[in-house]
């Protein structure tokens, strides 16, 4: 994790294997998110700091929130404090509080959901170095691991990493996340150099 200040009086919170890109555009700062996720708190300065992700632009000023851009999902905008705007053609569209962004579809289409006060700490988790599922699969779970660990998590069952899988999880500890699927699920756990192997076998 990094936190990296701005010259407007923002901040950037990088999560792990996460990018951006930073630069003036006409003496206002614009921040492009890459990939990763990145915990955004815009400052209360006279201009709203921009931002760029998938092709979207959005402003935020005196606002805390999080852009996601990873491989295997849409990108993601969700806002803990404050407003983020998406500039419209006729007319803007203002995110609020416990609002999740998902940035798909036509540029002028928005789809947005409402988060509850604990969607919104899952949400957050990765800034307290945990990570948090709420019915992923196992696959799913163990791929969301490897971003945080050397340690690779292999499910060597099928059926097994189809299960979903839910709980708040350390990401420095890919062998007790393992250990507890383990016991869930009726598996057993091996260590093999650098992987951790569940399997029912």
């Amino acid at each position: 994790m990094r936190r990296v200040p701005l010259a407007d009086g923002s901040t950037l919170t990088l999560n792990t294997e996460s990018k951006v890109k930073v630069y003036d555009e006409r003496g206002r700062l614009r921040v492009k998110v890459v990939r990763g996720e990145v915990f955004i708190e815009a400052a209360a300065g006279d201009e709203p700091l921009m931002i760029e992700i998938d092709g979207r632009h959005l402003d935020a000023h005196a606002a805390a929130f999080v852009v996601r851009k990873l491989d295997d999902q849409p990108a993601q905008v969700v806002v803990q404090d404050g407003n983020v705007e998406i500039p419209g053609g006729n007319a803007a569209t203002n995110l609020t509080p416990n609002t999740r962004l998902l940035v798909q579809g036509k540029p002028g289409e928005v789809a947005t959901v409402p988060l509850s006060a604990d969607d919104l700490r899952r949400e957050l988790a990765w800034r307290e170095g945990k990570i948090a599922f709420q019915g992923e699969t196992l696959a799913d779970a163990a791929r969301s691991f490897s971003r945080y660990s050397d340690t690779r998590l292999i499910i060597a069952d099928t059926k097994l990493a189809n299960e979903p899988v839910a709980g708040l999880f350390a990401t420095s500890n890919p062998a007790g996340f393992a250990r507890a699927v383990a016991a869930a699920f009726d598996a057993q756990v091996r260590q093999q150099d650098n992987e951790v192997i569940i399997s029912r076998e």
